[in-house]
């Protein structure tokens, strides 16, 4: 591979142009032009140093300083726990489901949070979160060790703790602390996803005193039921555990925490659980386990309250989902919630757990030089089945942030390059049944006034519309349509989905196609079409990668008409396909730099953008066009 250079003209020069148009500026007018702060990417400042090491298929980090940046996802629903670089733990329902807190406290009475500890090793197997905590508390050579999942059977999350080396205080008395609380179902702005919220996660899932208002803890022995309007929840400790309530006003300090509410006291109005438990000697001979869990509602009314909690949509993705045609929605089939579970249960629970991440893990597994490459795609696995959501029977837009069912763009390739083509057939018949089949008018629609005539809603959402949204998502759900049938060899998914296509290539050419040349030879326009959409303004011209999606796709409909017996439609299809490869070539294609260009103007002079995105470079390889 050769050396990147030391100054690359495209970071240097919109700098230097910066400089010299501010130097030859009066003084004050200098001072306006330059923004505060400005300064070029250049070598010697843009080197970071890396935060997590790999280790197999695990990330580590050594005294890292995050809280909540690491999601744990638990059975295919909405249900997570945010863990970290920090031991602790922030359950989401959607919406919170309060904070798991630990810590150790000595025979003396000094005690800290283990988020406080000297040194905490944080490693993260995908699916889970492991910690070893040493810190002069549990003496030395000493080494707690924590092992956190998110429940896949049900809501919930478990942990296990276990201790290495502990030294024998004298009179004993080391002791492991928990403490719970928090639950009031608020959401996020976009479900609490890292860079949404007004602050950082890492401060946005700190418990607050006010969130504990309403929560009502019922205790009975080492277990406790928490009811409040969101959800009702049940905790299990282990059987030595002794459980009180506390003043979540005293949340910060352990030692003031446990002694907020002495025994015969009211219920603090802000209320939390604290749990102590013996350590040394217990934690050593055998594994403690946590386990805090979502139990059904047994107040009718209260479950149809929190169900319907759940299920609305976030302002930010009602935006794009609201305009649903009437009946095209059905509403999710919930997952029935387990029962509580025994102490006798909890073992089994977590091996059950473990196994079912570490099988997720390992999906697909990968094996080369590169120990990044390994991890991640360990990492990977665990993300694609993360976007999975068993209850609506679709992949999601996002896992957390826009965990939506919007038609949404890559996250479906995933189920069939991963084997789950179960879920990926499910996915693509579900919005099969979404497209509109509404006449197609004579004439389309003007553009809208209202969006400066940058679209037409109407001309857009009519027949072989999918999203009913303002953007193109149709065609990357076309595109994984047929490399899902490539995957699978489905033939009779195909024969049932063929209008579906057929719908789909008459909207694209309806709508975004534009002639170029004497011959009139096609290119299409991008409209808000992947990711990248939203900084994208390609003026109605003609767009490489928009052009190679539709030149894959009317070949591949070429190719499948003719498995279907639909001769008449192949060669339609194939001579279309033909047509924008030959306009690709003769307008978007650059000999001299040997790669196609982004696009080219529809009006004025009709040039050619000559610097192209990677997009444009993937997908013209996605779509078969160079080698």
């Amino acid at each position: 591979m050769k050396p990147t250079p030391a100054l690359s003209p495209r970071r240097v020069l919109p700098a230097i142009f910066l400089a010299l148009s501010a130097a030859s500026m009066p003084a004050p007018a200098a001072q306006m032009f330059q923004p505060r702060g400005l300064q070029p990417n250049l070598v010697h400042n843009i080197g970071r140093p890396l935060r997590y090491a790999p280790d197999g298929h695990d990330f580590v980090i050594e005294n890292g300083g995050e809280f909540f940046n690491r999601p744990l996802y638990g059975g295919n629903t909405a249900f997570r726990v945010d863990a970290g670089d920090l031991p602790e733990f922030s359950l989401y329902l959607p919406g919170r489901g309060g904070n798991l807190r630990l810590g150790i406290r000595a025979a003396d009475g000094s005690a800290k949070w283990l988020h406080e500890a000297a040194r905490v090793t944080a490693r993260y197997r995908p699916g889970e979160m492991l910690y070893e905590i040493r810190d002069p508390l549990l003496g030395a050579g000493a080494v707690l060790r924590l092992h956190a999942i998110a429940l896949h059977q049900t809501d919930g999350l478990i942990v296990r703790v276990e201790a290495e080396n502990l030294a024998p205080a004298p009179g004993g008395g080391l002791e492991l602390i928990a403490a719970y609380g928090g639950l009031n179902g608020k959401r996020g702005k976009r479900d609490g996803d890292i860079g949404t919220e007004a602050v950082p996660i890492g401060e946005y899932f700190q418990l607050k005193p006010e969130a504990c208002s309403g929560n009502t803890f019922a205790l009975d022995g080492p277990r406790f039921t928490l009811r409040a309007p969101p959800a009702t929840l049940a905790a299990l400790f282990p059987a030595a555990a002794k459980l009180a309530l506390a003043d979540a006003a005293h949340w910060s300090s352990p030692a003031a925490l446990l002694a907020s509410s002495p025994a015969g006291a009211p219920a603090p109005r802000t209320p939390v659980v604290a749990a102590v438990m013996p350590l040394d000697g217990a934690a050593a001979a055998a594994p403690l386990f946590l386990c805090l869990q979502r139990i059904q509602e047994t107040n009718t009314d209260a479950a149809a309250a929190a169900s319907a909690a759940v299920s609305t949509e976030l302002a930010d993705y009602a935006a794009v989902t609201s305009a649903s045609r009437p009946g095209a929605k059905p509403a999710p089939v919930p997952i029935p919630l387990a029962p509580a579970f025994a102490a006798a249960d909890l073992p089994r629970v977590f091996d059950e757990t473990a196994a079912h991440f570490a099988a997720v893990r390992s999906q697909i597994a990968v094996e080369t030089p590169d120990p990044f490459l390994n991890a991640a795609v360990a990492a990977l696995n665990i993300g694609a089945d993360a976007v999975w959501d068993e209850p609506q029977g679709a992949v999601m837009h996002g896992a957390i942030a826009w965990r939506s069912r919007l038609l949404g763009w890559r996250g479906p390739y995933a189920m069939d390059a991963l084997g789950w083509h179960d879920r990926a057939r499910r996915h693509l018949a579900y919005w099969a049944t979404r497209q509109n089949t509404d006449p197609i008018p004579a004439k389309l629609p003007p553009p809208d006034e209202n969006a400066n005539l940058a679209r037409s809603e109407a001309a857009l959402h009519g027949n072989g519309d999918m999203a009913n949204s303002h953007y193109d998502m149709n065609t990357v759900y076309i595109d994984a349509l047929f490399r899902h049938f490539l995957w699978t060899g489905d033939l009779d998914f195909a024969r049932g989905l063929w209008p579906v296509i057929e719908r789909h290539l008459a909207w694209e050419r309806r709508l975004f196609r534009r002639e170029f040349g004497p011959e009139k030879l096609p290119l299409y326009e991008a409209y808000a079409q992947i990711w990248a959409s939203d900084d994208l303004q390609y003026h109605g011209g003609g767009v490489t990668h928009a052009s190679a999606y539709n030149h894959y796709h009317n070949a591949q409909a070429a190719r499948l008409a003719r498995l279907l017996d639909r001769r008449d439609r192949a060669a339609f299809y194939e001579r279309e396909a033909a047509l924008i490869a030959r306009a690709m070539r003769e307008f978007l294609w650059m000999p001299d730099k040997k790669m196609f260009g982004e696009f080219r103007d529809y009006l004025g002079l009709r040039r050619l953008h000559e610097s192209p995105a990677l997009w444009t470079f993937y997908h013209t390889l996605d779509a078969n066009l160079v080698t």
